[in-house]
């Protein structure tokens, strides 16, 4: 009867890790910490975290802003900064006191506030940063912090064995969006160029080439189309079919306008 239950109890072991395993890793639960009343980070890999971080504009009032957060190693790399430098320093620290890292590395994805909005700090703890040059010219023309490293896409970064991949797909939300791939936990980072599905508006289109927009999304798409997690710039992950909504999006405006 003993060897029966420990039997048992292996096979039920046995079992749970492999429906563990089998499920999506966008099905399995994340953990969502409040960092500060304006920063939240959501588990989405062992070592990647969704930033998400609230400022208020008018006339659109309190906006959430997502980017990612990398550990490899000591080793903290942001993909795109939180609003202020305020809210930067908040989520650098956490990352220091609760994962041990002593290093940072920024990837800027495009030139507005919600994605450099804190990369003066950044750059005063004395940190390194990269974008295309597109968004370096962009940054100084307009007086904004300016990315220090430029790259050519695609371009994959090794932050010790961990691979991060910057991709221009083409224009969308600005001439310099950017895309973000993590191959080794096949999570995508889309940016501003791709909307969640609650969204009902491409949102803030003014500097957007909206022509160019969908070709860019079936490029990322082709890219990056193992992805089992897609990240937007604004609201909640999902997968693949954030892509196939903005499309949508990209339709009805177009037809609303014609």
């Amino acid at each position: 009867m003993k060897l029966l239950r420990a039997h048992t109890k292996r096979v039920v072991v046995v079992l749970t890790g492999f429906i563990l395993c089998a499920l999506p890793l966008s099905a399995r639960p994340g953990v969502r910490t409040t960092v500060t009343p304006d920063l939240y980070l959501e588990q989405i890999a062992d070592s990647v975290w969704i930033h998400e971080s609230f400022t208020s504009m008018k006339p659109w009032g309190r906006i959430g802003a997502n980017g990612l957060a990398l550990v490899s190693g000591n080793r903290l790399i942001l993909i795109d900064t939180p609003w202020t430098d305020e809210l930067t320093g908040d989520l650098v620290n956490w990352f220091f006191s609760n994962r041990g890292c002593t290093d940072v590395s920024a990837i800027v994805c495009h030139y507005h506030q919600d994605n450099l909005g804190g990369l003066g700090w950044v750059h005063e703890q004395g940190y390194e940063s990269y974008s295309l040059k597109a968004t370096i010219d962009l940054c100084r023309q307009k007086g904004l912090p300016v990315p220090r490293n430029p790259v050519t896409s695609p371009h994959t970064f090794r932050f010790g064995d961990t691979p991060v991949t910057l991709y221009f797909p083409g224009e969308g939300h600005t001439v310099d969006s950017v895309c973000v791939y993590l191959s080794t936990e096949r999570i995508l980072f889309g940016g501003c160029s791709v909307k969640s599905l609650e969204s009902r508006t491409l949102g803030n289109t003014a500097e957007a080439n909206l022509g160019a927009w969908p070709g860019s999304l079936r490029a990322m798409k082709r890219m990056f189309g193992e992805a089992r997690i897609v990240v937007p710039g604004h609201g909640k992950a999902g997968d693949l079919s954030l892509i196939d909504h903005t499309l949508v999006l990209l339709d009805t405006h177009r037809s609303s306008h014609d």
